[in-house]
Formats: structure tokens, sequence, C-alpha cells
């Protein structure tokens, strides 16, 4: 499973032309490119759809972390990366994100156009992680199907499953949800994925029953929240990991103090995208009101 022969045979073919190309498809696939997407449909376009692709995008990079550190496969040799990459290789995590993020998105724009779209941008990034060598095909492949799979369980359970919480029962199951994805995970991407989704959860709740953020805006109100938005979310995203590391025993990496640091990163992170950002757009009227 481990054979490179692929890999050495595509590489053969490499130019610094194609090699600055695949780097930029690359980042199509990294988590800052989602981290980009996603508040900005909630702030700009609609938060319940927002909110139901963050859920489905969370519990696909934890399903994700999961598998690669249930099955610790090694990346191929480091002689053969054209980009820095750690952690572990089976599946693809850029392939299992890419399919299921454009694959999603087709899913609910429901047209033949967007499942080619998809399907083309999906497999230039999976392709690019083998391009790049840090992907064997046996990865690329397990993602791309995994990513399918979870588009159609994800699917299926939100259009069967219809309950409707109070704000303490939202609050208590969210917590209940977090909480077993970290009993089951601590480690990884478990933490930034149940800190996000916790707080995330909990803040949209509150937005939608207290602040009542309108989305809707003129073209230059939309520029100012996701100028504003984005440039907190990515000063957030950059500050906190050191300031949250040296609160603890100046932790290593794979330590519980670490994934901690991590699970408070990304739970503030959350608070921001979902209660925060909305709360400063409406107090800067932000927001169209005629609508």
């Amino acid at each position: 499973m481990l054979d490179t022969t692929f890999i050495t045979w595509v590489q053969q073919f490499s130019t610094p032309l194609l090699d600055g190309f695949f780097k930029a498809v690359t980042f199509l696939g990294d988590a800052e490119y989602y981290i980009l997407v996603i508040p900005l449909l909630l702030w700009l376009y609609d938060k319940k759809f927002a909110l139901r692709f963050g859920v489905f995008f969370l519990g696909n990079a934890w399903i994700n972390s999961f598998l690669k550190h249930i099955f610790q496969i090694v990346r191929p040799p480091v002689s053969l990366h054209k980009i820095e990459q750690g952690g572990y290789s089976f599946p693809s995590g850029h392939a299992q994100g890419s399919t299921s993020f454009w694959g999603y998105l087709a899913v609910q724009i429901k047209r033949p156009w967007a499942f080619v779209v998809a399907a083309i941008l999906s497999l230039l990034v999976a392709f690019s992680r083998v391009y790049l060598g840090v992907h064997f095909p046996h990865d690329i492949l397990a993602g791309i199907l995994i990513g399918i799979i979870w588009i159609v369980l994800y699917e299926f359970l939100y259009r069967k499953i219809k309950i409707k919480f109070s704000l303490w029962q939202w609050f208590l199951a969210s917590l209940a949800l977090c909480a077993v994805m970290l009993l089951l995970h601590p480690v990884g991407d478990g933490p930034l994925a149940a800190g996000f989704l916790l707080s995330a959860l909990w803040g949209y709740r509150l937005e939608a029953d207290y602040v009542r953020f309108n989305v809707k805006g003129h073209w230059w109100q939309n520029v100012i929240k996701a100028s504003l938005g984005i440039a907190v979310l990515f000063a957030l995203h950059s500050g906190l990991k050191p300031i949250l590391l040296s609160l603890f025993a100046n932790p290593l990496e794979a330590t519980p103090l670490y994934y901690t640091a991590t699970f408070c990163r990304y739970f503030i992170l959350g608070w921001w995208v979902a209660l925060l950002a909305p709360l400063c757009f409406k107090a800067l009227r932000l927001y169209r009101r005629d609508s």
C-alpha cells in the first residue's frame, strides 16, 4: 500500500509552472480556505444554511482526523514532498474535505453544472496531493469515498430528524454531542472540531433568539462586514495560539495541554463567527433597513 511508483511517475512531468499551479490548487483544501468561506455564508448569505453547512463540515473534519489516528499510516517519503506536510496520510483530508465541501454545495444547488464543477474542483485538489508527494493514491480514493458517504448520510439524517429544542435543551444537546466527540477523539483535529462546533451552536442559538441580525445588506455594507469579520477572525486565529499555549506549561504538540489550548482557541473563534460578529454588524447598522 505504500508503493511510491505512481507518485514518482507523476512527478517526472514536474515543471515550475505545474508546481505553482498545484500548490495554488491544494489551498482549496486547506483549513484556512474553509475558515474563510463558511463564516462569509453566515454573515452575508443565509444563517440557517451556513450553520447546517458548518456542522456538516466540522463533522467531516472530525471523521477524517478520527480515521487518521485509527489507521496511523505514514505519508510518502519526505524526499517526494514538494510542500511541508505533517501528520498521518490515510485518508486524505484534502480529498475528503474538497469532495464533501463542493459535493455538498452541488447537492444543495441541484443543477448539473454544479455537480460538474464540484467533480472538477474535487479531483484537482485530490490529484494535487499526489503530485505534491504528500499522499498515496489509496489515501485519495478513500478520502473521496468517505466524503461522498458523509454527504449521503448527513443529508439523510437532516431530512429525517426533526426535533425542536428549547434554549436550554439546545445548549445541553450541543454540550453532550461535543463531549462525545472529545471522548472518542481527544487528539488531532478532535478538539478543534468540538471546540468550534460547541461555541458555534451556542452562539447561533443566542443570536437567533436575541440578536436577530439581518444578513441582507447593500454591497458596501457587505464589503465592510466581510473585511471586518475576516480580519478579526484571522487575527484571533493567529494570535490566540501563542497566547493560549503560554498559559500552560509550554506544552508540546500531542500532549493533553496542547489539545486543551486548541479546544479553547477554536471555542473562542466559534463565538466570534456565530454571535459576536453579527452583534458588531448590527451595532454598526451594517444591514438593509428596508428589508
